[in-house]
């Protein structure tokens, strides 16, 4: 059974202090902010908070919002481009997070960020950048409905308490709810505790398993159908979602040569799906997974 509003806010309410503390914002062109969800779960994204990304006068913050993207992604050298930032995330998508007044912010959190002493306005902690694709328009759709999760950060994964605790979780579930996505795509490497959290959407159907492509080569993709989305278990982060089917393999991660393995089966027309949290035993991280024998899939 799907869960009614007034679930989705009494779990939501777990999370207070980041709603007390925090501002959702939101940088869309015009064009696009039309068929976006500025209530996301009830939470209203304050019309100031919506920023035009080619105004000159958002230039502070967009600029702590790249930082926020070095500080996370800048140690795996997968940081994002200024140009990049503008030309494959702004301008054909937008950008979702939370943010806390500079005011509000301890001083160490404030030099983490650069953040200039005259300044008084938003410091995102925050965000969420989906991006439009083709299939999305597919049965003459006007509105996309196939999306790419291009990323999600916290400040918290490299400073941990500069937002409260939960914040990453908050701004995926508001922000799935912002964009009209009917299925996700997205990728993540196997050992990033981020794979815990996207787990906790559903069962993820595997597109890769090791993708050379990738700068990171264990890295893996993913599809996920959101209409039976339960933004309760995204916040309550169960071990196993209601949704998934049990287990019948344990993936370790680290072993290379069993994820080119899985990789093959799934360019064989295999179906694979992450279906727990990843479980870590001493130096060992395996993953749980569901695989589909190849005759119960009409091949």
């Amino acid at each position: 059974m799907r869960p009614t509003r007034a679930t989705e806010a009494t779990v939501l309410s777990l999370y207070g202090p980041i709603l007390a503390q925090c501002e959702p914002f939101l940088i869309a062109n015009p064009w696009i902010v039309q068929d976006l969800n500025l209530q996301p779960l009830g939470v209203a994204i304050p019309p100031q908070n919506v920023l035009h990304p080619q105004e000159r006068r958002h230039g502070p913050f967009l600029a702590m919002l790249q930082l926020v993207d070095k500080l996370t992604f800048g140690p795996f050298g997968m940081e994002m481009p200024s140009w990049v930032f503008y030309d494959c995330a702004v301008m054909p998508g937008a950008v979702f997070g939370l943010a806390i007044r500079a005011n509000k912010l301890e001083e160490w959190a404030r030099e983490a960020m650069n953040v200039p002493p005259e300044y008084d306005g938003l410091v995102p902690v925050s965000l969420f950048i989906a991006i439009p694709m083709l299939a999305g328009f597919s049965e003459n759709a006007q509105v996309p409905h196939t999306w790419l999760l291009y990323t999600l950060e916290s400040l918290n994964q490299v400073s941990p308490g500069v937002a409260p605790a939960g914040t990453l979780k908050v701004t995926l579930a508001l922000g799935l709810q912002v964009f009209p996505i009917k299925t996700l795509y997205g990728t993540t490497q196997w050992r990033s505790p981020k794979l815990q959290v996207y787990a906790d959407l559903g069962p993820l159907e595997l597109v890769t398993a090791y993708t050379p492509a990738h700068s990171l080569p264990r890295t893996l993709s993913f599809r996920l159908p959101l209409h039976d989305l339960q933004h309760n278990t995204v916040l309550a982060s169960p071990r196993v979602h209601p949704a998934a089917p049990p287990p019948n393999t344990l993936l370790d991660v680290d072993d290379v040569e069993a994820l080119k393995a899985l990789q093959r089966d799934i360019e064989a027309g295999q179906r694979v799906m992450v279906v727990g949290h990843p479980i870590e035993h001493g130096a060992h991280v395996r993953v749980p997974l569901h695989r589909e024998p190849l005759q119960h899939q009409g091949l």
